[in-house]
């Protein structure tokens, strides 16, 4: 089988082009730290955000905030597309590292 200049261009064409969708969709579907924030609090059903840490990953960042809610703290991880992959929460006092 004999692959053809036109073949090849047709097929980086096509990379360049899925590429393109993929860094668009993350640039499109990805939420900024107060979005995140928001997200955190509505988990706690509220409270006092008592530490937020932002660390980036590629494209997009990944969050992690410590809520005091009355005598309960949440320990909430949220990925750069708005989605929760992590609470702990505890009882009394201050959340501790």
């Amino acid at each position: 089988m004999k692959i053809t200049k036109k073949m090849v261009k047709i097929a980086g064409a096509a990379v360049a082009a899925a590429a393109a969708v993929w860094i668009a969709a993350v640039l499109l579907l990805r939420i900024d730290s107060q979005e995140a924030r928001n997200i955190a609090l509505e988990c706690s059903g509220g409270g006092e955000v008592i530490s937020q840490e932002i660390s980036s990953e590629g494209l997009w960042n990944e969050y992690s905030f410590v809520i005091q809610n009355g005598n309960t703290w949440y320990d909430i991880e949220i990925t750069g597309f708005g989605r929760v992959e992590e609470l702990e929460s505890g009882q009394g006092g201050f959340w501790k590292d």
